[in-house]
């Protein structure tokens, strides 16, 4: 009788580990809300995830760095209407770069250019227009366009914190 119990236990034990689920977080990760904003940067514009919240295109040449105070969509719609913090600064455009920034002071998410000569239209990875800009490189000149319209010019190592309408950025 004592035999037939501890078949019949440890066959019930046999029985409830084949039908019990596996536990589903060995194989799944957790998708922070950083990863899935970088996830819809790269699903709307493509890309190439660099970092925990960067993508770049261009072999590196363009880098869009995510602010992680934001944690709204890249959606352009959403982030024209919505207000973004960060602890961005000048000294975050890397030395030999050129970056515009989604908010005013060098706040919010960052384009990084390394390329020039360059014209860059479209600052949709960005949020929307740019409100600040910083030249980072030893010599050159940065433009910022309204249309054709000439709103700032920008000499190495200096920026504009607080600039609107910018619907064009050249480099030479």
């Amino acid at each position: 009788m004592r035999h037939t119990r501890a078949a019949l236990a440890a066959t019930a034990l046999a029985l409830i580990a084949l039908f019990t689920p596996a536990v589903a977080s060995a194989t799944e990760q957790e998708t922070t809300p950083m990863q899935e904003r970088v996830y819809e940067v790269i699903d709307e514009f493509g890309g190439e995830q660099t970092g925990w919240n960067e993508v770049s295109w261009d072999d590196g040449d363009v880098v869009l760095t995510l602010d992680p105070d934001n944690n709204l969509s890249v959606n352009a719609n959403t982030m024209k209407s919505v207000g973004v913090t960060a602890a961005a600064s000048k000294e975050d455009c890397a030395s030999g770069k050129y970056c515009v920034y989604s908010r005013a002071l060098y706040d919010g998410n960052k384009l990084t250019f390394s390329a020039c000569p360059a014209t860059h239209t479209s600052f949709s990875k960005l949020g929307g227009a740019p409100r600040s800009i910083m030249n980072d490189r030893a010599s050159g000149k940065v433009r910022a366009y309204n249309g054709n319209t000439v709103k700032a010019t920008l000499n190495a190592g200096t920026g504009t914190s607080n600039i609107s309408g910018v619907t064009k950025v050249t480099c030479s």
